[in-house]
């Protein structure tokens, strides 16, 4: 039998993940971060950054829209 475990897939990511995942450099990651061009990413207990896969997943599928534009379409789609 195999570990349940071992199948899991990751639920959040770091920046340098989430930059791969996207196919772009840590460097470009990191200004589309300070631009507001991405998903926000949630901060864990002792300052850890991580980005959520569902999140990102749904922002490519959107066409990458700004964070704003992206937050609001996240928002319609709670509210709906």
């Amino acid at each position: 039998m195999s570990d349940p475990l071992s199948a899991c897939r990751p639920l959040l990511v770091s920046a340098r993940k989430a930059a791969a995942l996207i196919d772009v450099s840590a460097s470009t990651w990191a200004r589309l971060q300070a631009a507001g061009k991405i998903p926000r990413p949630i901060k864990l207990t002792g300052g850890t950054v991580r980005w959520r896969i569902d999140d990102l997943r749904a922002w490519a599928a959107a066409g990458c829209p700004n964070r704003k534009r992206f937050e609001e379409l996240r928002n319609a789609e709670t509210a709906g």
